[in-house]
C-alpha cells in the first residue's frame, strides 16, 4: 500500500493511497478477456501432465539426460502465470482531502478509481499527485479517478 499526503496548488491537504485489490471485481468488457476458472484449472493440468511425463520420462529411461535449458524453460512456463497475475491484480487509488489546514470541521473531497497493473497504477498515482500540485484537483481528462 503506498500513501502520501499532498499540499495542493491552492493549499489544500491531500492524502493520495494505493491499495491492491485481491478480489477482482472487473465491470464490462475487461472482465470477458479474462480467462475465468475453466482456462486456469486446464493450463494447470496440461502443465502438471508435462511435468509428469517429463519426470517418468527420466526414471523409466535411465540414459536419459535431461538439459539444464529444458528444466529452466518449464520453471518460468510455470510460474509465468502466476506471476502475471500478481502483477496485473486491480490497485484501488483514492484521494481523500481538501481540506483547508486549518478548518477541521469542513467537507473534503473524495475521488476513487481502479486500475489494473501494478505499473499502471503506480503512472497513475504519480499523475495525481502531479495534478493536484498544479491544478489543485485530482480531476483530469483520462483519469480513473471519479467523485465519491
Amino acid at each position: 500500500m503506498s500513501e502520501k499526503t499532498v499540499t495542493g496548488v491552492d493549499g489544500r491537504v491531500w492524502l493520495v493511497n494505493m491499495k491492491i485489490m485481491w478480489s477482482d471485481r472487473s465491470e464490462g468488457f475487461e472482465h470477458e478477456k479474462e480467462g475465468g476458472r475453466k482456462a486456469v484449472i486446464g493450463i494447470i493440468v496440461v502443465l502438471g501432465l508435462l511435468w509428469f511425463a517429463l519426470i517418468a520420462w527420466k526414471f523409466q529411461v535411465p540414459a536419459v539426460s535431461v538439459p539444464w535449458w529444458v528444466v529452466v524453460i518449464l520453471l518460468g512456463v510455470a510460474l509465468f502465470f502466476p506471476v502475471r497475475w500478481a502483477l496485473r491484480r486491480p490497485r484501488r487509488l483514492m484521494v481523500e482531502g481538501g481540506r483547508w489546514p486549518d478548518d477541521d470541521e469542513g467537507i473534503g473531497e473524495a475521488w476513487s478509481g481502479f486500475v489494473r497493473g501494478r505499473t499502471e497504477a503506480r503512472a497513475e498515482f504519480k499523475q495525481a499527485i502531479r495534478t493536484l500540485q498544479k491544478r489543485g484537483t485530482p480531476a483530469r481528462a483520462n483519469s480513473p479517478l471519479q467523485p465519491q
